[in-house]
């Protein structure tokens, strides 16, 4: 999100690009169930998620998002939060 906004959360920046503007739901069907995402929205232009691209296989892109977070250190209660 951040390359998208061109700053953190929060940050005042005077190179941002758009701002955040909360969350959309997003039904995620998988083999095993249903997974509700909350996708990020920004005020100009649009946002979504590469590993929500089509025609990939959902089981696939839901591992890499896991393994993605714990490679970048996220705590397990915030991986939970993200599936």
């Amino acid at each position: 999100m951040k390359e998208k906004t061109g700053a953190e959360r929060y940050e005042r920046t005077s190179g941002r690009q758009t701002y955040r503007n909360g969350y959309r739901p997003r039904r995620w069907d998988t083999r095993v169930g249903t997974v509700t995402l909350r996708i990020p929205k920004v005020r100009q232009g649009s946002y979504f998620p590469a590993l929500l691209e089509p025609r990939r296989r959902t089981e696939k892109a839901l591992l890499s998002v896991v393994q993605e977070a714990y490679v970048h250190g996220v705590s397990t209660r915030k991986v939970d939060d993200l599936v």
